[in-house]
């Protein structure tokens, strides 16, 4: 198979703007953009390619369901402050995926913040009267930001992304989203934005403080350097400044390739190359034993699989 490149999904927002660049949410599907496959939609393509797109375990666990979603924040002002139900809650409350997610910090202002857990514990009665009155912030985990900073977030953690950052994300394939606090700030229309107060409650880990929510990694040059490794996804940063032939015999899971920084060119065993520009991303099947990775100059890429 081919590696597939897919039409970006650009999302505006009243804090700024998302780009999903690999989606299989309902009403959000990527659309791939030329090759064999140009015109079909991420599940068009999974339902007929199967395991060789997603690979064996990945497709007896997930099947016709395309596990990550990958995207692009572009955040001009501050988000609400949000918390993910997990797995078990999502299936309970909605029949989706829990959403447990990772940043990497693409680009940030000098001084830009975001909101990672509690700094100090708050206690599951206190939550509500703490949201009305505000006071919540007193307790949310504010943590500067600079390039090339990544955090994990997992499900029932509270968390924010500052004003000034744009951020890569990698997370579960869903879009169920708790917004417990925002600031009072009101939409276009002057009015207060809904909170999901009672499903976030059931959602938060109360009593979980977070004093050093980085992930903490040393990069090296021309190699895959492994910066989060969870039960969800695996993703590593790689920093190339001459061509890379990635063997990925071993990796039963498809791949994402997404470029942070530079241009790139991905070939695969059966000669197809896919030209990737600074922010873009590719889905690279699980049928493709080894992929070439040539950078044009210099290329900063994130590589995700299950």
């Amino acid at each position: 198979m081919e590696t597939i490149k897919f039409k970006p999904i650009i999302k505006p927002t009243l804090w700024g703007g998302e780009a999903w660049l690999i989606s299989a949410v309902r009403g959000s599907e990527s659309v791939a953009e030329g090759g064999e496959m140009d015109g079909m939609t991420l599940p068009q393509i999974l339902a007929e390619h199967k395991a060789r797109l997603l690979g064996n375990a990945p497709w007896e666990k997930f099947g016709e369901t395309f596990p990550l979603l990958v995207k692009f924040i572009d955040a001009r002002q501050d988000l609400s402050i949000q918390v993910h139900p997990d797995d078990e809650m999502a299936a309970r409350v909605h029949g989706k995926l829990g959403k447990n997610e990772m940043w990497y910090v693409v680009d940030a202002l000098k001084g830009a913040s975001l909101i990672d857990g509690f700094a100090k514990p708050l206690a599951e009665a206190d939550y509500a009267a703490a949201v009305a009155d505000g006071s919540i912030e007193e307790y949310l985990n504010k943590v500067s930001v600079e390039v090339g900073d990544v955090f994990y977030i997992p499900a029932g953690r509270v968390h924010g992304i500052g004003g000034g950052t744009y951020i890569a994300e990698i997370q579960q394939s869903s879009d169920v989203t708790y917004r417990l606090y925002d600031y009072n700030r009101r939409d276009a229309q002057g009015n207060l934005r809904e909170l999901h107060t009672e499903l976030a409650k059931q959602a938060i880990r109360f009593g979980e403080t977070t004093p050093d929510p980085r992930t903490h990694y040393v990069e090296q040059p021309d190699k895959p350097n492994l910066i989060v490794e969870c039960p969800f996804f695996t993703t590593s940063v790689m920093r190339l400044r001459k061509p890379m032939k990635r063997d990925y015999s071993s990796v039963d899971s498809f791949k994402v390739i997404m470029t942070l920084d530079g241009s790139c060119s991905l070939t695969s065993p059966c000669g197809s190359t896919v030209i990737l520009h600074p922010r873009e991303a590719a889905l690279v099947p699980a049928s493709t034993e080894w992929l070439n990775i040539t950078p044009d100059g210099k290329v900063k890429i994130l590589e995700s699989h299950l």
